[in-house]
This record gives C-alpha cells, structure tokens and sequence, in this order.
C-alpha cells in the first residue's frame, strides 16, 4: 500500500526524505498483528506516557555526544554545551514509525529536524485511516498466526 505525504519547501529535501524513509522502515518491520495492538493501544490510550521516558533518555545521549562532538572539534566545554543546547532545540526524538501509525512508543530511532517531525506527525492524522481500512481488510484472510507472522508492505512517498 502506499502512502503520499505533502513536502514544504520550507524543509530540507534529504532531512524529510530520510525521515519518511525510518517511518517507512519501522512500518515495515511490524507485523499485521503488531500493527493492529499499537493502533489499538493509541486509538483507545492517546500517546504513551512511557515513550515520554523514552525520547527524554534518547535527548540527553544525543545532547552528550554533540557536547562531546564539538569539544573534540576544538570548542572551549561552555561553548560547546551552549552550541550543543541550541542545536537540540531544533531536534525530536523520533518514533520510527509515529505512535498514531503504530509505533512502538518505547522505539525510538535517533532524532531529527522538530518542524519536519511535526509536519509529518500532523499528516498522518489525515492518512492514517487508509492504512486501518487496508490492514482490516487484509485481516479477514489471515488466521490470527498468519498475522503474527506477515509484516506490513508500506510504501510512503511525497
């Protein structure tokens, strides 16, 4: 199946596209059954808290190995704590794929451009629908072992 999201020009080409391209990996590496407890779970719950805990952890070992990264590169240790507390503030921790496309909210696959992780966040609201409505449909032909054992078949594209 496959799914269209809209690029901003606003946004990097290559950031977009390899965040696309995780949420489509992630997607991918779910099983139909998978697929349907997440949904189930996020329709019925909203955002896992836990993946709060999750992002947070996934923020500070990106913050210290930028600190760590810049300092090597010659910075004084104060400019690159400031450099590196700037930068984060352009990034997400990124669920690979999004929690409303049945993500694990425990699953958390490094981080990215914030606006771009938004964007895309915000546009699986309006598509997300199609993918229940596909994997439902596939469902009535599989035993609920074969639904344990068939991954998802994802193509998301802009």
């Amino acid at each position: 199946m496959e799914v269209n999201f809209n690029y901003k020009t606003k946004f990097d080409s290559e950031e977009f596209a390899r965040q696309l391209k995780d949420q489509e990996k992630g997607m991918n590496e779910l099983t139909v059954y998978e697929y349907q407890q997440n949904r189930k779970r996020f329709i019925d719950e909203g955002r896992a808290i836990e993946g709060n805990a999750a992002q947070q952890a996934a923020r500070e070992k990106a913050l210290s190995k930028k600190i760590e990264e810049l300092f090597e590169s010659g910075m004084s240790w104060e400019e690159a704590e400031g450099k590196a507390a700037s930068w984060l503030k352009t990034q997400a921790a990124l669920h690979n794929p999004d929690q409303i496309a049945g993500g694990n909210p425990l699953h958390i696959g490094g981080l990215g451009d914030k606006r771009i992780n938004s964007s895309l966040g915000s546009q699986w609201r309006y598509r997300i629908d199609i993918v229940d409505e596909q994997i439902k449909e596939l469902e009535k032909s599989l035993t609920l072992e074969q639904r344990k054992n068939t991954y998802l078949n994802v193509k998301l594209t802009y």
